[in-house]
C-alpha cells in the first residue's frame, strides 16, 4: 500500500474519531475541549470538502451553460421561423387585401369590360415610366387600352404582344391625358414630369383651381373613360405676365408600388 493510500485511510479515521467525539460532546460535555474537536472538525471538513465541492459547482455551471446555449440556439431558430412565418402571413394579408379592393373596384364599375392583369417588368429611370404586364392581344390587350387600379389611372397601353403588353404611365413626359377640376369643370392637359408629379396645363391663371383639388379624365380624345381619378392639386404658382397657371398635381396612384391593374375595354363610351 502506497503512502498516499495511508494517508487518505488516516484522515477517514480521524475524521471518524472527531464525529464521534463531537456526538458524545453534545451530551456529555461542553468543555473548551470538545470545542476545540469541534472547531477542528470544521476546519478538517472544509479543507477535505472544498475541491469536491468546487468541481462539483464548476460541473453543474458548466451543464448549465450548456443547456443555456443550446436552449439558445433552439430559441433562435423558432424565434427566426417565427419571423418567416410572419413575413408570409402579412405578404398574404397584403395580397388579399390588394384583391378585395380590385374585386370591389370591379363591382363598382360595372360599366366597365375590365381585364386583370399583373406587372412583369417596371421602367422608373429618368427617361422612361414604362411597365410591362402579363397580358397581351390573346387576353384582349390592344395599343392605347386605358390602364387603372383601384387608386386611379395608371396609363395607356403603347405597345402589344400574344402575351404581353407594354405600358405608358401618365408620369411619364410623353403621357398626355385630357383632364377637369372636378369640382370646377376647369379643363387642362395632364402631362407627365418624368418624376413623381404630374402638370396640369393649359388652365388661365384666373380660373377657379384650390389645393386639394381632384383631377379625373375628361373623356376627350376617345381614349380614356370620363371621370377616371388621375390626381389632387398640390402646388399652384400664378404669374401675372403669363396667361396659364403652373400647377402640379400628385398622382392618385403611387407609381413604384403597382401590382394588379386593369385594363379597360373598347366598349364602354368616353363621353357624354
Amino acid at each position: 500500500m502506497g503512502r498516499s493510500n495511508t494517508r487518505v485511510i488516516l484522515l477517514i479515521i480521524a475524521a471518524a474519531l472527531i464525529l464521534v467525539l463531537i456526538s458524545l460532546g453534545q451530551y456529555s460535555s461542553s468543555s473548551a475541549g470538545i470545542s476545540c474537536v469541534r472547531e477542528g472538525y470544521l476546519v478538517f471538513n472544509k479543507i477535505i470538502t472544498s475541491p469536491f465541492t468546487f468541481i462539483a459547482d464548476l460541473w453543474k455551471d458548466y451543464i448549465y451553460l450548456v443547456d443555456t446555449k443550446r436552449d439558445n440556439e433552439e430559441l433562435k431558430k423558432s424565434n427566426d421561423a417565427l419571423r418567416v412565418q410572419s413575413m408570409n402571413l402579412e405578404e398574404l394579408r397584403s395580397e388579399n387585401e390588394r384583391l378585395r379592393l380590385m374585386l370591389d373596384f370591379k363591382a363598382a364599375h360595372t360599366e366597365f369590360s375590365l381585364y386583370p392583369a399583373s406587372l412583369l417588368a417596371q421602367d422608373i429611370t429618368l427617361v422612361f415610366k414604362t411597365a410591362v404586364i402579363d397580358k397581351g392581344s390573346r387576353s384582349g390587350f390592344f395599343v392605347n387600352m386605358p390602364i387603372v387600379n383601384p387608386d386611379g389611372v395608371v396609363g395607356r397601353v403603347v405597345a402589344v404582344s400574344s402575351h404581353t403588353s407594354q405600358i405608358l404611365m401618365i408620369t411619364d413626359p410623353n403621357s398626355a391625358i385630357p383632364a377637369l377640376i372636378a369640382s370646377t369643370r376647369v379643363k387642362g392637359i395632364v402631362k407627365g414630369t418624368g418624376g413623381e408629379s404630374l402638370r396640369l396645363e393649359y388652365v388661365r391663371r384666373t380660373d377657379d383651381v384650390k389645393i386639394g383639388d381632384f383631377v379625373v379624365t375628361s373623356g376627350l380624345l376617345g381614349i380614356f373613360p370620363k371621370g377616371l381619378r388621375i390626381g389632387y392639386v398640390k402646388d399652384i404658382q400664378v404669374d401675372e405676365r403669363k396667361i396659364f397657371a403652373d400647377i402640379l398635381l400628385a398622382p392618385c396612384v403611387d407609381m413604384e408600388k403597382i401590382e394588379g391593374i386593369f385594363g379597360i375595354g373598347q366598349d364602354v363610351a368616353t363621353t357624354d
